[in-house]
This record gives C-alpha cells, structure tokens and sequence, in this order.
C-alpha cells in the first residue's frame, strides 16, 4: 500500500494507554483505506481501519469522523489545520457557542424541559408542521437552563431571533414566569463558567457527530445508488435505509440535481400511475412551472379535503416522480 497522506497525534497529562498515533490514508490500485494506530508500532492497540473501498468521498468522510474522535479524546495533530483552517485552540469561542456547551452540560434542567416539550408539541400540531421547526432539542434545553422571563431575555438564547420571539415569545414568558432561577441576564457570566477543557470537550463532540452524520449520509447514497441499480422498489429502499417514503424521495431528487441516474426506479414506480394521471402532471408542470408541489397538487388533484393528509402525501411522491422524469425530459429536449 502507498501512504499518500500520514499525520501523528500526541496528547498531554496523564492518560491510560498510548499518548501518540498517526492517521493515514493509503491507496493500492485504486483501493483506498484510512484509520489510526497507535505508536510505537508495538502498541498493544490495534490498528483501527476506518474505511476501506474504492470511494473517496465515502473515504474523506470517515477519515474526518476518525479525526474528530481522536481529537475529542485529547489528541492533537503535530501538523495542524486537520478540521479547519484555524485550530479550535486559537480560536477565541463565540458566547453563542459557550452558552450551548454550557446547557448541554447542565443537569437539573428535566423537570422545566417537560413542559416546554408539551408546548412544543401542542404548537407543531396547532400549525401543522415538525416539532424541530417550532424549537430544537437545543433550543428547549437553552430554555430550561438560562429560563428567560422577558422578550428582551428571550432573544438572548441561540436560536430566537425577532421573527422566533415575535411569534412563540409570549407564549415562552408566560410559561417560564414563575420559574426559578439561578442566575442573572446578560448572559455573558457564561463566558467565565466554561473551562477551556470542558468546551474543547463540548466542541469536538459537536464535530464527531457532524461527521458521524455526514459519514452516515454518504454510506446511505452509497446503499441508495445501488438498490437503483439492483432494481428495487421505493418501499423495499424506505425499509432498508429506516427512512420515510417522503425523505427517501427528497434524496432520490437531490441524487438526480447532482447527475446520478435514478430513472430506473422512476420508471419502476411510474409505471402505478395511470397515464391519464401522468400526462395531467406534466401539463400542469409545463403551464405553472415545477418547483412548487403545493400549487401542482392543486392543479392536479383539486383543494384536499378534511382528513385527507395521508391520500395528499401520496399525492405529493406522485408528483414528485413526474418531476424528475419531466426535469430529464426537458433537458434532453434542450
């Protein structure tokens, strides 16, 4: 194997086990691997492979969730720039960051995130729309920590900026009112309670997770792409990826945005569509134009009557279907 790109770690203090490593990336007739061992080479830790095939991306993505995770753990590249262009450690932390590391980490906030997650609740269901869009998990634990009692305060937490407060303020106040509290506003006393070692700690976490995540989405195209191929229904790909028909459908057009050939399946799941159907799909695509569902399925299906949500999501995967096979059409047409 050739060694293409090769960086040691160390770490300081008194940790168990080995205190320095090296990643690498190595390539032999077009097959890739990344991953760590521990030095000197006669560790008895084992050399941890993170990847091993022929795709690069697939590759950057796990090398990046292995770096972040030793970084996490208190190892630091000899040569720097591993995550980004300036290292986490001179790098002053913004208050937004420190007021999320320090709420996650705070415990006794359970008992307040109750009804904040009942509110939650209640207003996505009121306005028809996900919970994350009303408030993130991160959003309600800030809330449970800093419990803040006016607007003013309230524009304070991450994530509630003038459109937020204006429209879910009130409702927060009242709530948090006669909460107690600790603590006093601003919140820059933040600054001064997060060590230097528990926000490192916090914002390698962040980073793992982030490429955990990325690293997840690339293995998942991976998986997706060759169902495509294999022939498989959008069911047989929704059960084996554990993702709903909608986000299944939602990758299946971004994958076709960035030139991948999805028209197989397309074609597979077309073919359950009358033509009548089809055809009524593309002229109203044509004449509204195709990148709002909303005033196609109008067009289309007609206003959708109560109770209907289930038969208007079928609705909006049919149109979504048409779409992509109008979108290849018109570009070959041009």
């Amino acid at each position: 194997m050739q060694i293409v790109f090769l960086n040691r770690f160390e770490r300081e203090g008194d940790f168990a086990g080995d205190a320095r490593g090296q990643v690498f990336i190595g390539e032999e007739q077009g097959n890739w691997s990344a991953g760590w061992h521990a030095l000197p080479e006669q560790s008895e830790q084992p050399q941890e492979l993170w990847y091993e095939g022929t795709s690069w991306e697939e590759l950057l993505s796990a090398f990046r969730h292995g770096v972040a995770r030793r970084m996490r753990e208190g190892f630091r590249p000899l040569l720097d720039g591993m995550l980004e262009e300036t290292p986490f450690w001179e790098r002053r932390p913004q208050l937004q960051a420190l007021l999320q590391c320090y709420a996650e980490g705070k415990e006794g906030a359970e008992e307040l995130l109750v009804p904040l997650r009942l509110w939650r609740r209640a207003k996505a269901a009121e306005e028809k729309r996900a919970a994350y869009m009303i408030a993130t998990n991160r959003e309600l634990q800030m809330l449970a920590v800093y419990v803040p009692q006016t607007l003013a305060e309230l524009q304070q937490i991450p994530g509630f900026g003038k459109l937020k407060t204006e429209r879910y303020g009130a409702d927060l106040v009242a709530l948090l009112a006669d909460c107690e509290r600790g603590h006093g506003y601003p919140l820059d006393w933040v600054a001064e309670a997060v060590s230097a070692e528990a926000f490192a700690d916090w914002t390698f976490r962040q980073k793992e997770e982030r490429y955990g995540k990325s690293l997840a989405l690339v293995q998942d195209k991976r998986k997706l792409l060759a169902g495509i191929r294999q022939g498989r229904s959008l069911a047989e790909l929704a059960e084996e990826l554990k993702l709903s028909r909608r986000e299944l459908l939602e990758r299946i057009e971004r994958l076709d945005d960035d030139g991948y050939d999805v028209l197989p399946l397309v074609e597979l799941e077309l073919r359950d569509i009358p033509e009548a159907e089809r055809d009524g799909a593309i002229l109203a695509m044509s004449e509204l134009g195709d990148r709002y569902l909303k005033p196609l399925q109008k067009r289309v299906y007609g206003p959708p009557a109560e109770g209907s949500e289930a038969e208007v999501e079928r609705q909006y995967e049919k149109l979504r279907l048409v779409r992509i096979r109008f979108r290849r059409d018109r570009k070959v047409a041009v």
